[in-house]
């Protein structure tokens, strides 16, 4: 996983600032949103975001 890759594209949000979120304590889709404001923007990248995401938190 490219940690540059740019997940929202709104908010310029990372692979990295993803993963960043998780490993400072977010534990659901909602709460790596909250701390990195992906897909608030269009909402476009919400499938993609969602997906890696999960990935991060292992589910």
């Amino acid at each position: 996983m490219d940690k540059s890759e740019v997940v929202c594209n709104c908010m310029n949000v990372t692979v990295q600032d993803l993963e960043d979120a998780v490993k400072n304590g977010a534990k659901s889709f909602e709460e790596v949103q909250e701390a990195t404001q992906v897909s608030t923007g269009c909402g476009g990248c919400e499938e993609h975001a969602r997906e890696i995401v999960n990935q991060l938190l292992g589910k």
